[in-house]
């Protein structure tokens, strides 16, 4: 496909020549006589590059750029300015309103075009560059939430058509034990959604200086009343209260409340996850100077030293023999907050020798 370029200039002869120049080179052009005109033309045609003089009678060049810029469709469209003002102010004031290049007047046909595939080619180099990302992010994130949701959603609804259309002859226990799957895959999806909020959360705070900063006031008190709860509370989801063993010390942690509940809650949640009953999950907290420590450890099926180096958001940890597969959110999100609010994380493990996961965090 021929790339579009328009040709904002006054001066007839200039504006043809360049059109001329461009057409031998293959390239679609579109010229304007005025900024008015010019401006008009790039919101309806969309080119992938504009050539735009400055000193033009009624809107100049810099105003065409400065309304192209507030226009969401035209906001990123490449500007190379044409002109035979060359003074430093004048080439500061035209990249300060977003202008790529200068062509100063006069040009040659080899300046003229040297500058126009090299910004087309860094264009496309940045388009590339994220369309790459997009598919990178397809694969390693939409996919795998994808296929998260689909075991869970499949059977919501199947069990739901059963019940809808077979209640007439199904005994009440029968309905019952399927009304129960439904809950339990009901539970599955809203953990899986909740974990995908929180990491979208987080990343967005990671970009939020100010707001971090803000929360960083924030501080979670009786930190082992949180830990006890959050830890008794998924023991008891897991069906494995017994198998809890907590050596708790107290303090007041630099962090709020609701984030140091979800961090415990998903580490202490995979400690039993990837752990066979009757085997122990043990938390350790201690406090060394202005540091609170904190260390969740399992005796479970653990992780390879490659495991632990690709740990993160939306892995595929099906390769865990014996465990349930995930995204890999909970750990990630739970080292995220931890890092975030200036806290140290370490994973120690190998495999079929148990899970040792140690955080520190800064007291108040």
């Amino acid at each position: 496909m021929k790339a579009k370029i328009l040709i904002i200039e006054d001066t007839e002869s200039v504006r043809e020549n360049i059109a001329e120049i461009l057409e031998a080179e293959n390239f679609e052009s579109h010229t304007a006589e005025n900024g008015e005109i010019g401006v008009e033309m790039a919101r309806k045609i969309q080119p992938d590059l504009i050539l735009c003089d400055i000193m033009m009678p009624g809107m100049d060049g810099y105003e065409v750029i400065r309304k192209l810029r507030e226009n969401e469709i035209t906001a990123t469209t490449p500007f190379i300015f044409l002109t035979a003002k060359s003074a430093v102010e004048n080439i500061r004031e035209g990249m300060l309103l977003g202008a790529d290049d200068y062509i100063p007047k006069p040009f040659t046909i080899e300046q003229l075009l040297d500058a126009v595939n090299t910004r087309l080619e860094r264009i496309g180099a940045m388009k590339k560059k994220a369309d790459e990302t997009v598919k990178n992010l397809t694969n390693r994130i939409g996919l795998p939430f994808a296929s998260e949701l689909q075991d869970p959603m499949k059977a919501i609804v199947g069990f739901s058509e059963l019940i809808a259309t077979g209640y007439p002859n199904m005994e009440k226990q029968e309905i019952v034990d399927f009304v129960n799957m439904i809950l339990k895959a009901g539970i599955k999806l809203r953990k899986t959604v909740s974990k995908t909020l929180v990491f979208y959360r987080l990343e967005a705070l990671s970009n939020k200086a100010d707001e971090l900063n803000t929360l960083k006031e924030s501080a979670t008190q009786n930190v082992y009343e949180v830990v006890e709860q959050a830890a008794h509370s998924v023991a008891k989801e897991a069906k494995r209260e017994s198998d809890l063993r907590l050596a708790l010390v107290d303090a007041s942690v630099r962090i709020p409340r609701d984030l140091m509940e979800m961090a415990i809650s998903e580490l202490v949640e995979n400690a039993f996850k990837f752990s066979t009953r009757k085997t122990d999950v043990k938390l350790v907290a201690t406090v060394d100077g202005s540091v609170y420590r904190l260390s969740i450890e399992d005796e479970g099926i653990g992780m390879s030293d490659e495991q632990i180096l690709k740990a993160g958001a939306f892995v595929d940890y099906e390769q865990r023999e014996g465990s349930e597969s995930g995204l890999g959110l909970g750990l990630h999100n739970a080292k995220r907050v931890v890092e975030l609010f200036d806290g140290t994380f370490k994973i120690n493990s190998a495999p079929n020798q148990g899970t040792i996961i140690k955080i520190s965090l800064p007291l108040v």
